[in-house]
Parts: structure tokens; C-alpha cells; sequence
């Protein structure tokens, strides 16, 4: 017998269904038996990568039982009082690997000793980090970065969204070599929402923030 959880709600991504107990059974022909399986409110906690914490979200959670995930025989629904993952705050330094969403990149070791870079495979590579809460504005953009010369864009809501600025980068001679880059942002910089990295092939980036 298995038990899965499915989120209904969540600012984050999560999976159709989730195993979260089970216990094997076997029963003689006509014999019934009471099973038991546990899960906890912590249980359904997930990582949040905005603030890279556990955490379980207030949120409506549908607990499924049956013989596997393709075959469920009873549901219910579990309302669940957690807590609401706020805006992100990228006035914070922001790891690049902490993305919501992306486009022609891939991770990469930050160095030869520890951490964990986002390097772009081809101009134009993105990465989304939605519900950005920019308050009343943001002014600059501050990025590591390192590998072969080229730019980060900074957009708004989509990444061919509007262009708030551009940060320019020389290069360095090696991958693990980082430097840091700047830029002005636009007036367009403020409110609630999603903020996209554009960035040119071969460039690594480890942090940002927008402040």
C-alpha cells in the first residue's frame, strides 16, 4: 500500500504526486488488514529557493492511496496552515543556481574546491526569477561572473522583455577567475515581478543583486 501527496497550490513547481509512506501487504485470498501509514505536517515540507530554506506552504494537499501511483482506490484532501513564501528579495545576493526557470544553461562548478556557477551554452541563455519584489525601484545591478567576454541583461517579465540594463563583462583567462559587474537600471525596475538574466555564451555567473 503507498501514500502519496500532491500540492494543489504552490509558488513553487512541484511533481503530480509525491510518495510519502507505504508498507507492504499481503493478504490470503478473502483476508482484509488495517494498514496505517503516517505522514506528518513537516513531511510536506519542500525547498524553497528563494530563501533557501525548507518549507511547508499554506496550501490544500491531496492525499492519495492505492496499490501504486497508477492505481489509487481513496483520496482526500488535507487543508494545511503553513506559511506564504513572500516576494523574492533580490536586494539580497542572490545565487545564480537558485533560478525558477531557464534556457540553454547548465551548472558548473563555481571552483576547482566548492559552489556551483550557471554557465551559458549559447547567447541568448536565460534565467527566470519570478515574483521579484522590487519595491520602489532598483537602480543597479551587481553580478559575478566569469569565462569568455560578453553581457548580462537585465529584463522584465519575459526574456525578451523590456531591457532595464546591461552589464558588460571583458572575460577572464580562466573559468574559476571571477570579477565583478555593474549596471544602472532603468525606472522600469520597481513593483512585483519577474526578473530574467540574459546572458552571452560561455559566461558563468555565480550571484547577483538588484538594488
Amino acid at each position: 500500500m503507498q501514500l502519496y501527496v500532491r500540492q494543489r497550490q504552490s509558488r513553487d513547481k512541484q511533481p503530480l504526486k509525491q510518495l510519502k509512506a507505504f508498507q507492504r501487504v499481503a493478504l490470503q485470498p478473502g483476508e482484509t488488514k488495517t494498514v496505517r501509514l503516517k505522514v506528518r505536517e513537516k513531511d510536506l515540507a519542500h525547498w524553497d529557493v528563494t530563501r533557501s530554506k525548507w518549507v511547508v506552504e499554506t496550501a490544500t494537499y491531496d492525499v492519495l492511496v492505492g496499490a501504486s501511483s497508477a492505481d489509487i482506490r481513496t483520496r482526500t484532501a488535507w487543508p494545511v496552515r503553513g506559511e506564504t513564501i513572500p516576494p523574492r528579495d533580490l536586494s539580497r545576493s542572490t545565487r545564480a543556481e537558485n533560478f525558477d526557470d531557464y534556457d540553454a544553461v547548465r551548472l558548473v562548478d563555481e571552483s576547482k574546491v566548492r559552489g556551483t556557477a550557471v554557465a551559458a551554452s549559447a547567447d541568448g541563455a536565460w534565467l527566470k526569477f519570478a515574483d521579484a519584489g522590487l519595491g520602489r525601484g532598483a537602480s543597479a545591478f551587481s553580478a559575478r561572473v566569469a569565462g569568455a567576454p560578453g553581457t548580462v541583461e537585465v529584463r522584465l517579465g519575459a526574456p525578451d522583455g523590456p531591457l532595464a540594463g546591461t552589464a558588460r563583462f571583458a572575460g577572464t583567462s580562466s573559468p574559476y577567475e571571477y570579477g565583478t559587474v555593474t549596471a544602472g537600471l532603468s525606472a522600469a525596475a520597481r513593483g512585483r515581478t519577474d526578473v530574467y538574466l540574459v546572458l552571452s555564451g560561455g559566461l558563468r555567473l555565480s550571484a547577483f543583486t538588484l538594488r
